[in-house]
């Protein structure tokens, strides 16, 4: 399997965009609806759209069994989130510096 290592030029949709869009707006629910059928806060899901909190494990699964799409498809929308930003983190610069494991 080939890995594709070119650099996205912006940073990649956060799964709260797709929690607005695609849950939220498309079956006209309200943030604290959404909330309780998630069985979780209202801040919790309202953190989750607006992009200030992470994608868990938990939500995954519990967005999971909400929409039908796999707990995967939710947890690799947040991951390839936190790879762009940690690529972005001048703090990881030193990433280049790591010389490879000969194989």
């Amino acid at each position: 399997m080939s890995v594709d290592r070119r650099p996205l030029e912006r940073r990649p949709t956060p799964p709260g965009r797709f929690i607005q869009h695609d849950i939220l707006d498309e079956h006209g629910l309200t943030q604290e609806q959404l909330a309780q059928r998630l069985r979780v806060s209202r801040l919790t899901v309202n953190e989750l759209v607006k992009g200030k909190r992470a994608l868990t494990a938990s939500m995954a699964l519990r967005l999971g069994r909400l929409t039908g799409q796999s707990p995967d498809y939710w947890l690799a929308l947040q991951r390839a989130v936190d790879l762009w930003d940690a690529r972005q983190d001048p703090d990881n610069q030193i990433v280049e510096e790591i010389e490879p494991l000969q194989t």
